[in-house]
């Protein structure tokens, strides 16, 4: 197991959804427990980073730095805050509504090897998934100079940085980065554990 610090992003709006996505039923759990034991596995410390520390959970629940929802990069500026110290150049993130994420998430975007100041974001299909990523410590105050100057794109703020992707395969079961953002999206998902996707 990896010794890297992982903040699990869990402060999205949901607007689509209506509802917590969270708190929402996974299997015999919600998708947050799934995610925590999902992540278990791979690496520790966890925490979950959502825009108040508002519902119990199986690690550390920090808040973000105000309620104006600012989106992922928020979540993680967090998470960089709350593990800050901690003998690690980077944190990894991930998100809770994308139950199926890969197994080897993290050790396969430490096999990249980044360099102190290197973001490392994971890709499949072409398609970069930039909250699946390692961020580095050391960019943990110009993340707060991005958001305080009212910027919030992702994809904006890597390309700043050195950074670099990580590919990962789909297969039969399909994207391992499907997220779940609309009622039918959720069925499915639940359809697919209940098939015995892993």
């Amino acid at each position: 197991m990896e010794t890297v610090p992982a903040t699990i992003l869990a402060g999205g709006q949901s607007q689509r959804m209506g509802c917590d996505k969270a708190q929402l039923s996974f299997g015999a759990e919600t998708l947050l427990d799934h995610a925590l034991s999902r992540l278990a596995d791979q690496t520790r410390p966890v925490a979950v980073s959502r825009h108040s520390a508002d519902i119990a959970a199986g690690a550390p629940v920090i808040a973000d730095r105000n309620d104006q929802h600012e989106g992922p990069l928020a979540g993680i500026l967090a998470g960089l805050r709350h593990f800050r110290g901690i003998p690690a150049t980077h944190m990894v993130s991930i998100a809770v509504d994308t139950p199926f994420f890969p197994v080897d998430l993290v050790s396969r975007l430490l096999a990249e090897m980044p360099a102190p100041q290197e973001i490392i974001v994971a890709r499949s299909n072409g398609c970069a998934h930039p909250v699946f990523a390692l961020w580095p410590f050391c960019l943990t105050d110009d993340l707060a100079l991005f958001l305080e100057s009212g910027e919030r794109k992702l994809m904006a703020f890597i390309a700043r940085h050195p950074n670099r992707f990580a590919d990962f395969e789909t297969d039969a079961e399909g994207d391992p980065f499907f997220n779940i953002n609309t009622a039918p999206e959720l069925s499915a998902a639940r359809k697919r554990l209940a098939a015995g996707a892993s």
